[in-house]
Formats: C-alpha cells, structure tokens, sequence
C-alpha cells in the first residue's frame, strides 16, 4: 500500500489534472455550444430562404398565368386589327371610286350653300322667267350633286369610322401588349431570385453539414474528456478515502497510545495513594480523567 506522502503526492498531481481538464471541458462546451449556434443559424436561415421559394413561386406563378390568360386576348384584337384593315382598305377603295365616278369637288354643306343662295335669289330678286327656269334647273343640278356628295360624305365617315375603332383597337392591343412584357419581365425577375435562393441553400446547406460536423467532433472531445475528468474525480475521491482511513487509523492509534500512557499514570498514582504519598497536581488530573476523588 502507498504511504500517505505518496497518497498525498497522487492526489495533488490528480487535482492539477483534473483542473486541467475542467479547463479545456468548459472551452470545449463553448466550442461545442459555438458551432450548433452556427448550424441552428443555417437552419433557420434555410427555413427562411424555402418560405421566400414559395412565395416567389406563388407570384411567379400568378403573373405567368395572367400572362398566358392575356396573350390570347392580345391575338384576337390583332385578327380583328387585320380584318378592321381589310374592311378600311375596301371602304377606302369604294370612296376613292365613287369620288372618282361622281367628279365631286365640294362638300356637301358648300353645295347646300350654293342651292339656297340661289333659292333667296329667286325669292328675293325679281327675275324674268326664263331667268327662273335656268337658276331651277340649276338648283336641281345641285340637289343631285348634293345627293350624290352626300353619299360620298357617308362614305367618309364610315371610313373615319373604321380608322377610329382601329386606332381604338390598336391602343388596346398595346396596352396589354406592354401588361403582358411587364408581367412577363416581373415573372422572370421571380424565377431568376428562386434560382439564386436555392444556389444560396444549396451553400447554407453545406455551412449546416460542416457546422454540424464540427459540433458532433467537439461533442465527441467533450464526452471524451469529461469520462477522462470523472475518471479523474473517482480517483480524486478514491485517494481522499484512504487518506482518511490513514488519517482515522492514525488518530486511532493516538488515542490508545495516549489511554496507554495514561493507564500508566493511573497505576503510579493508585501506587502513591497506597502507599500514602503526596500527589502532584499531574497526579490529581490524572485521577480526575479516570473518574476518582
């Protein structure tokens, strides 16, 4: 068995150690700690970037059907823009004939003008006869030509008409022309942000992965040393034990040393008092500690 200097030695240099790796367990706790931090920070980072990929598929999604519901829309009023300009080309070829077949220069509100000038003439004026069948025959001339202007200014008219609707027509067609690009444009901006988030996630993930691998590495160095501190401990409390059963023996061979000596000194002073001696103040503690007057 060791002495108790030995034990004494064994235990300091126990204590020294297990300081020691009471040390580097706390720096390794906090290693440990540091690095789930970082891979619950990636986790929640992840979480947060896929519910950020769900709602720009969502938007995406949205703008892109609307783009699809706006493209036939657009089709339709551009065959109707084709037939409109069909139907125009033919309104503006009967126009062009018919001014052509009638020899019309003037309006017919130029023409109206002329008719009742001549009308106030014949009213007003005090012609001959012969004067009035010329400015009616002239008149009747004119209500023909006005007739006949007329038409032609219907003719117009339509054509004017139709100019409008394609006008109108083509205004439309732009207008969801330039709705469909935005959206389109907006919709691509989306799909291209879900492409970069999910490259970002694809990294994050590997971040959480290293993080989590030196997590479980410090975890593993922290489960090793703390078997090594407890080891220790045990040892620590081990040693402490037979020190106290050296230090409990000890202190049990003094007291019966010291009954021993003082037995002795009993035996003397129980000899004094036969023999009717005188007994010291020594001798009288001693008879005191056993009991006797």
């Amino acid at each position: 068995m060791a002495s108790p200097r030995e034990l004494v030695e064994e235990l300091s240099n126990l204590k020294a150690e297990a300081s020691k790796l009471r040390n580097a367990l706390d720096e390794l706790d906090r290693e440990k700690e540091s690095w789930f931090k970082k891979r619950d920070d990636c986790s929640k980072r992840i979480r947060e970037s896929i519910q950020k990929i769900k709602e720009n598929k969502s938007k995406r999604d949205y703008l892109t059907n609307e783009v699809k519901e706006l493209k036939p829309k657009r089709n339709s009023i551009n065959k109707g823009i084709s037939a409109k300009l069909n139907e125009f080309d033919s309104l503006k070829k009967e126009k062009t004939a018919l001014a052509r077949s009638l020899g019309i220069k003037d309006s017919p509100s130029r023409i109206k003008n002329q008719m009742d000038k001549l009308e106030f003439k014949i009213e007003t004026d005090t012609v001959s006869f012969e004067k009035e069948k010329e400015l009616m025959k002239k008149i009747k001339e004119l209500k023909k030509v006005y007739n006949d202007a007329i038409v032609l200014d219907e003719s117009s008219k339509k054509l004017r008409d139709s100019s409008d609707e394609i006008r109108k027509m083509r205004k439309e067609a732009n207008e969801i022309h330039r709705s469909i690009q935005e959206k389109a444009k907006q919709s691509q901006a989306l799909h291209d942000e879900i492409l970069k988030i999910s490259a970002e996630i694809d990294k994050m993930k590997e971040d959480e992965e290293a993080s989590f691998n030196k997590f479980s590495e410090y975890k593993k160095q922290f489960t090793d040393v703390n078997s090594n501190l407890k080891e220790k401990l045990r040892g620590i409390n081990y040693i402490k034990g037979q020190l106290d059963r050296v230090d409990s023996d000890r202190r049990e061979r003094k007291k019966r040393h010291e009954e021993s000596i003082l037995k002795s000194k009993e035996e003397l002073v129980n000899e004094k008092i036969r023999k009717g001696q005188k007994l010291t103040t020594e001798d009288l503690l001693v008879f005191q500690k056993f009991g006797r007057e």
